[in-house]
């Protein structure tokens, strides 16, 4: 980088932060509030005059008093437009106007995009300056005192049931936010480019520990000895959403490798605490030999806290991650998440944290670089093998969103991104593009942002491939040394060398490779979209080459994408490598061939690894010397290729590749050719222990839909299980459980999910599956195991959930016979096989919980499916007893996700009104799950007619998005994508044409015409007397539904505590007395009835709703009742507004035209 010169700022504003000193002197847990005060040294530039305005980010927040200097008093406006987006205006109800309005909002108070905003506004007193006017050099201090009342974000105030203020053990308070948030809780200047030093102080009572950024310089000791005062500093300079805290009951442990890393945890789980973090000593220091760089900070601390907003968050020398993160030596499946999470958190602290972006065009850039880092330390923990299916899974997801979806451009045009030379020397530059054509936080929902870091991590490795692996570390080192170097020194003038631009690091890029990217980043980072590949080949005898053809399909007007694509051609003689450049839509391409045809049936083939195998070719054409041919194999390009070749060269792909992600290609082709020697191949992938267990678990799976759509039989199945699992004596038994061979676990988990998903000819599960199944359960035996079996116990349930199908007769029982005596045999055989498993294994999840209640959520998904299927009643307060907030997040996510399906079956309002009330009132992680569960699978769109499309709903939603959820731009942009999935873009259709504002010429005032009671949120009714207010749907007999007690909690609903005891069912299998009344289809072998005792008192047993119950399997209303409903004058009736619309319209006309013959007649008679 040329020589830098001496800047003022790096971005558009007037003056400059200098230092920042934030105080917290009281936290107050009982009524949530917050009081403290910051200390902001401001330093005006020479080139702008006086500054007589300081705009500053802060929300919430009740300023108290502001001082300049310490004692001239300074007025202030505060003004908050992101309250209210589209205020007092009722006339448009779509999201174009509200888009509109929405980049207006944020624009006004981003200090990036104008000098002059910000929420609040500081008058400098005149008296700050002297009568000379002489200011420069001279900073001046800015003093707010504020309080934080009851924050409904930023803020996250964890106070378990049943805790008092003498028992505070677990009670704990930290920061959050998306993006820039830290305004919702301080003010500052919430801006990636406004970098100072920073001093933290926090008061909390002293049994409790305080951690925040930078490093611990001391802790005082009040005098009477209450509280507790910790004082942090930070040396390196860094911005404000780079802060944050954590307070709490902390266990504290030092980590025994690292003395400049510390962990904390909640109380009780220090144990599994440190089983958890033993690794990451292991991290650091693979960072620092990559980078060729030290740890860019002195400290770094481990926070683990209950109800988090992410699972990880990075903060300057601080991480705050999800207590659900933590296990313990026998836990499994939730190694290898956790352990990429905290490496992620750790990458952030080199790119996201320490060098950040210069403008929000920039943000993808951190996030790409710490995401390859990271993907380069799973490679090294997990091996290249999983790293390569890591990065196909990002790229199939990445693909599909971008042909389901319109994703934005990681930045915007180079033109505007061009780093000059003033802007390079830190001058300040010219005003950024505006925010419709960048990446902003505020604007993207958590969904669409999580694609977008996929992306750019698959950016960055697409550039690796490029340069070299070599020469893009040497960019990152060069990046992390000029930073060093800036932040070592006090003169800000160098700190811009902290941030980082795409521009910028194009050009290092060009300095150390000598190669021009330009093109490439403007047609994979400056724009969207993904080619879509069609590839076939044929071979040409006379000329002894094979005739590669590639045509691109253009989609959604994206543009044909150009470069170089490379080709592997694997011969009888070997493994050649081409490379074809692609510029038109459909090319030809002529490759040579090396390889000449011989007659042989066997030969040794030499692979691309280098390995020679014998291969046989009987099977393949031999007048062709080409076996396959794999075109981008390094998945160079963000693409989607679909390459056509015969089933044999598939076979023999699948055969002899060695590379996982040709081998997971070939499956997925070989899908659609059923036939003999596929169903072979795919047996012996899945009998083959030197194959990717995730390339055995994919043949298994195409092999028993390859044996369902040929009518094969699932003893084929079921006997590739028991020859791999079951005892030597008895195949038929399982051998006890031995967790020690991982891949080995990961098949015999995924190997009963994909039998279960077989169908015979009547599209019904054979019942030999569902026996093998039951004695799957029947013989499990985990005494000599040293690892936990909760994950394999709920893939066995999700196994049988699987192989329910649709009731074949549903019949009408006798008027007159109680419900709730009938037998079980009403169930069939399948189904009470089924129910008896759920049932005893939520008894055991009473007793013994799994870990993450892994076996109750997937209990919960199989009684949901047998109400789908018409095997029980289709009710919701079970569920929602589930998602009660004393329950463990995962339950309440896999309770909710059946209320949300029962919502999309039956249309039932009162469960999306119980679903809108958690998305109001609950906390962010369960409220985000409810607005993308509905948003991922609507009740209904705006091409469908629904009784739940009501104005009603209209207007709470557009409450949500316009003002209720002003403090998080995920939550609001996640109700949009949840609004946009029900009405699109437009107003919806049932908002009456004639809505707008009435003037109230009284009161002088504008109201809405949808002003009225009726619209304010219907809230499910709440039972006084312990039983429900509306008819619910029956068990069969011997399910019988019982109260039972609901024990309060003292610790924090973590999974790792288990201390947990829920109040979810208390389910046991009891013998009921033998019914008197005469049975609906009796079955002549019937089995004992079961009794299903469920913590619930909303469930009555009704005879209003016999008939019902046992149609619970039809989901819309007969043609008879919709007809008479449409027909009926009632305001009650599911009438569609327009058709009632026009029906007044048509009355009105007939009364007036009568009338008008009326009075015609009367003049004739007179």
């Amino acid at each position: 980088m040329s020589k830098q010169k001496k800047s003022q700022s790096s971005s558009n504003r007037n003056f400059k932060l200098i230092h920042q000193n934030l105080t917290i002197s009281d936290i107050n847990f009982r009524r949530h509030t917050i009081i403290g005060c910051t200390e902001l040294t401001v330093l005006p530039l020479t080139n702008t005059g006086k500054l007589w305005k300081l705009p500053l980010n802060c929300k919430q927040c009740r300023i108290l008093k502001v001082t300049v200097n310490g004692t001239h008093n300074a007025n202030f406006s505060y003004t908050d437009p992101t309250l209210s987006i589209c205020p007092l205006d009722t006339k448009k109800r779509n999201l174009e106007y509200y888009d509109v309005c929405h980049h207006e909002a944020i624009q006004s108070c981003d200090s990036d995009c104008s000098a002059s905003a910000g929420e609040l506004i500081v008058k400098i007193p005149k008296d700050t300056y002297d009568s000379s006017g002489r200011y420069e050099g001279k900073p001046f201090k800015v003093m707010i005192e504020f309080s934080l009342e009851q924050p409904k974000g930023g803020v996250q105030f964890v106070i378990p049931p049943g805790s008092s203020p003498e028992n505070m053990q677990h009670m704990h308070v930290f920061t959050y936010g998306w993006e820039n948030s830290s305004r919702l809780w301080f003010p500052c200047v919430d801006s990636y480019t406004e970098l100072c030093h920073w001093t933290i102080s926090l008061t909390v009572p002293s049994n409790m520990t305080a951690v925040s950024c930078g490093d611990l310089t001391e802790q005082l000791l009040s005098t009477d000895g209450k509280k507790k005062t910790f004082h942090y500093s930070l040396s390196v300079p860094t911005t404000a959403p780079c802060i944050a805290f954590a307070v709490g009951c902390f266990e504290v442990h030092p980590d025994p490798v690292m003395q400049e890393v510390t962990h904390f945890c909640l109380p009780g789980l220090l144990p599994i605490l440190k089983n958890t973090v033993q690794f990451v000593h292991e991290v650091f220091g693979f960072y620092e030999e990559l980078l060729s760089t030290r740890f860019p900070h002195s400290s770094y601390k481990l926070v683990f806290v209950d109800q988090p907003y992410l699972e990880a968050a990075s903060y300057s020398t601080l991480g705050v991650f999800s207590a659900n993160l933590l296990h313990s030596s026998r836990i499994i499946d939730q190694v290898h998440i956790t352990r990429r999470l905290i490496a992620y958190a750790i990458a952030k602290q080199y790119f996201g944290c320490y060098i950040l972006p210069q403008l929000w065009n920039d943000w993808w850039l951190p996030c790409g670089v710490a995401g390859f880092i990271t993907g380069l330390f799973c490679k090294k923990a997990f091996g290249s093998t999983e790293y390569q299916y890591w990065v196909m899974q990002e790229q199939h997801t990445v693909c599909q969103y971008e042909f389901d979806h319109t994703l934005p451009p990681l930045c915007g045009t180079l033109a505007a991104l061009q780093v000059t030379s003033s802007s390079m020397s830190g001058a300040t530059s010219a005003p950024p593009p505006s925010l419709h054509s960048t990446i902003h936080p505020h604007f993207i929902s958590g969904r669409e942002l999580t694609v977008l870091v996929a992306k750019a991590h698959l950016v960055i490795r697409m550039i690796q491939l490029k340069i070299g692996h070599e020469l893009l570390l040497q960019v990152f080192h060069k990046l992390l040394t000029l930073a060093q170097t800036a932040a070592q020194t006090t003169e800000f003038a160098h700190w811009h060398n902290l941030l980082i631009s795409t521009g910028g690091f194009m050009k290092s890029i060009q300095t150390v490779s000598g190669k021009d990217l330009s093109h490439f980043m403007e047609q994979w980072v400056c724009r969207s979209g993904v080619p879509h590949f069609h590839a076939s080949f044929s071979y040409i005898r006379k000329k002894n080459i094979v005739e590669l053809r590639l045509k691109q399909e253009m989609l959604r007007g994206y543009g044909k994408f150009v470069g170089q694509v490379n080709v592997v051609v694997q011969e009888f003689d070997g493994c050649f490598f081409h490379n074809i450049q692609v510029e038109d839509s459909t090319t030809v391409h002529e490759l040579p061939c090396h390889s000449k045809i011989r007659k042989s049936k066997k030969r040794k083939v030499p692979l691309s690894h280098g390995e020679e195998v014998d291969v046989d070719i009987s099977s393949l054409d031999l007048e062709v010397p080409v076996l396959w041919i794999r075109v981008d194999p390094e998945y160079q390009w963000l693409r989607r290729l679909n390459m056509e070749q015969a089933d044999t060269i598939w076979q023999c792909m699948l055969r002899y590749e060695r590379d996982a992600t040709a081998q997971l290609e070939a499956i997925e082709a070989l899908e659609g050719f059923p036939s003999t020697a596929t169903r072979d191949i795919l047996r012996d992938s899945v009998f083959d222990p030197n194959f990717y267990y995730h390339v055995r678990v994919q043949a298994a799976r195409t092999l028993t839909k390859l044996l369902t759509s040929t009518g094969g039989s699932p003893a084929f199945a079921i006997s590739i299980f028991q020859k791999l699992f079951g005892s030597q004596a008895t195949p038929a038994i399982v051998r006890y459980n031995d967790f020690s061979n991982l891949p080995a676990y990961f098949l015999q988990k995924a190997l009963p999910v994909c039998i279960a998903g077989m169908r015979n000819a009547h599209h019904q599960c054979p019942r030999e599956v569902t026996t093998f199944l039951s004695d799957l359960f029947k013989y499990s035996d985990n005494q000599v195991n040293k690892f936990s079996d909760g994950y394999y116990i709920s893939a066995l349930i999700d196994a049988l959930a699987k192989t329910i199908t649709p009731k074949l007769t549903v019949s009408t029982p006798p008027v007159g016979i109680d419900f709730a005596k009938m037998p079980t045999a009403a169930l069939s055989p399948e189904a009470q096989i089924i129910l008896q498993e759920i049932v005893q294994h939520l008894n055991i999840e009473k007793v013994l919980p799994s870990y993450h209640y892994a076996i109750t959520a997937s209990c919960l998904n199989a009684l949901r499916m047998l109400q789908k299927y018409g095997h029980l009643p289709s009710e919701s307060s079970l569920f929602r007893e589930y998602a009660g907030t004393n329950n463990f997040v995962h339950v309440r996510v896999a309770a909710i996700k059946a209320i949300v399906d029962i919502v999309q079956a039956d249309h039932s309002e009162g469960d999306l009104n119980f679903l809108l009330d958690l998305v109001e009132n609950d906390e962010p992680t369960v409220r985000l799950a409810v607005l993308n569960m509905l948003a991922a699978g609507p009740p209904f769109t705006r091409r469908t007619e629904s009784k739940l499309n009501t104005v009603e709903l209209v207007e709470r939603l557009w409450k949500l998005i316009n003002s209720k959820f002003s403090h998080d731009s995920r939550l609001r942009n996640a109700t949009v994508e949840l609004y946009s999935a029900l009405y699109g873009r437009l107003t919806p259709t049932c908002v009456p044409q004639g809505l707008g504002v009435v003037i109230d010429l009284k009161e002088k005032v504008a109201r809405s015409s949808l002003s009225s009671p009726s619209l304010s949120p219907k809230v499910a009714p709440t039972p006084e007397d312990g039983k429900s207010k509306h008819p619910l749907l029956s068990l069969p007999s011997g399910i019988k539904i019982e109260p039972t007690s609901n024990p309060l909690q003292t610790s924090p609903v973590t999974q790792a505590t288990q201390q947990q005891q829920q109040a979810l069912v208390k389910v046991r299998v009891i013998p009921s007395e033998p019914s008197t009344e005469p049975a609906v289809a009796p079955s002549p072998k019937s089995q004992p009835p079961l009794s299903l005792k469920i913590s619930t008192s909303h469930l009555k047993r009704l005879s209003s709703s016999l008939a019902e119950g046992l149609e619970g399997s039809s989901v819309t209303p007969s043609p008879e009742s919709v007809l008479s409903g449409m027909l009926s004058d009632d305001d009650t009736s599911p009438f569609p507004p327009r058709l009632k619309k026009h029906k007044a319209e048509h009355k009105h006309k007939k009364k007036k035209h009568k009338n008008k013959h009326k009075r015609k007649h009367k003049h004739s008679r007179d």
